[in-house]
């Protein structure tokens, strides 16, 4: 779909881009510098997930869901354990719900210092995407360090979480101290360059309105103005009993977005501090599961952008459906929604600002 009229023309960027992203097609159409449309397909990375999963067993599933996106392997791994656990009543213990939680905020923290990174390089800030990419290189090495892998594959698993998991625990406490202290320098540097903050100001401005009417999720959702969070509306594992301040800003837009992840940030650090205190030294034993032969269920967590849905349905105690919607294929409609009325350099800024994944999307 494009925009018609005198003066206006169309330009096509993707699917194959400039850098390392992943394939999907923009269709600009824009008057001079403003954008009037923009129109996006996607569907480039479809790799007929949910199909292919058809008939197998649940528990071997698991290294499967892990793979169906990088950046949210955590998230949906814990959604889908849930699901599984739902079903079977399987009852975790406290210190596996505890280290589920370290793990998922982990994740957290790596996602949102690579969409700061990002968010800089957009406005040509260099020192601002070294710095950040920097960072979240040593957030991956704490990752590693904690799940014994960077991305944290297979770290959740259906009763608990992985053997390995959380080993020295006076290491992984000590680097994430370490990983904090140069992240606040880094905040500290952001907020001390107004010429990028003037950048992010006022640009690619989601209301409340909009966002509200398109079911915006995740950080995007909260920067204009929302206020859900699954880990408060509907607190599931150590979030039960250990509340969250939600992170709020009213702008949406570009500066607002960044300013709820600067704030998630240093609440994934508080979350972190806090569930080692109340982990302790306890044992992380993996509960028995045993699925039944029918059930279904869905479960919702919250990612770093935004609800993970899995709705699994077992038949003959093998999967018959399984179910994902991601916290991007909820927030794409947004990105064009956000895009519209700025111009054509800033189109890339409001992209990263959003940071949505597109293979996730592709199901």
């Amino acid at each position: 779909m494009v925009a018609t009229g005198p003066g206006v023309t169309q330009v096509v960027v993707g699917p194959v881009h400039a850098g390392i992203i992943e394939p999907g097609r923009f269709t600009f159409s824009s008057g001079g510098e403003t954008i009037a449309h923009l129109d996006f397909q996607m569907g480039y990375s479809y790799r007929r997930l949910e199909q292919g999963v058809e008939g197998a067993d649940p528990l071997d599933l698991a290294p499967r869901v892990a793979r169906v996106c990088g950046a949210c392997s955590a998230s949906r791994s814990l959604a889908y354990a849930m699901a599984v656990e739902s079903i079977s009543d399987t009852r975790v213990s406290d210190p596996v719900q505890i280290a589920r939680q370290i793990i998922v905020e982990l994740e957290r923290v790596y996602n949102h210092l690579f969409d700061l990174a990002v968010c800089s390089a957009a406005a040509g800030w260099g020192f601002g995407q070294a710095t950040g990419l920097g960072l979240k290189e040593r957030a991956l090495r704490v990752c590693h360090a904690a799940t014994g892998h960077r991305m944290l594959f297979d770290a959740i698993v259906p009763g608990g979480v992985s053997n390995g998991v959380l080993e020295d625990r006076e290491q992984v406490q000590s680097l994430v101290i370490m990983l904090q202290e140069a992240v606040e320098q880094y905040l500290g540097a952001i907020f001390d360059n107004s010429s990028l903050l003037s950048r992010w100001n006022e640009t690619g401005t989601l209301t409340y309105e909009a966002a509200r009417a398109l079911a915006v999720v995740g950080p995007a959702h909260r920067a204009s103005g929302g206020s859900l969070d699954v880990r408060d509306a509907a607190p599931y594992g150590a979030y039960r009993w250990m509340p969250i301040a939600v992170a709020r800003e009213e702008g949406g837009d570009v500066l607002a977005r960044c300013r709820v992840k600067i704030a998630e940030l240093r609440g994934s650090f508080g979350i972190i501090k806090r569930a080692f205190e109340h982990l302790g030294g306890s044992p992380l034993d993996r509960s028995p599961v045993m699925p039944p032969e029918t059930g279904d269920t869905v479960t919702v967590v919250e990612g770093p952008r935004g609800a993970e849905t899995v709705a699994l349905t077992l038949r003959g105690s093998v999967v018959e459906r399984l179910h994902f919607i991601s916290a991007s294929y909820r927030n794409w409609p947004a990105v064009a929604h956000a895009t519209m009325g700025n111009i054509v350099p800033d189109a890339p800024l409001v992209n990263k600002s959003f940071n949505l994944c597109y293979a996730c999307a592709d199901r």
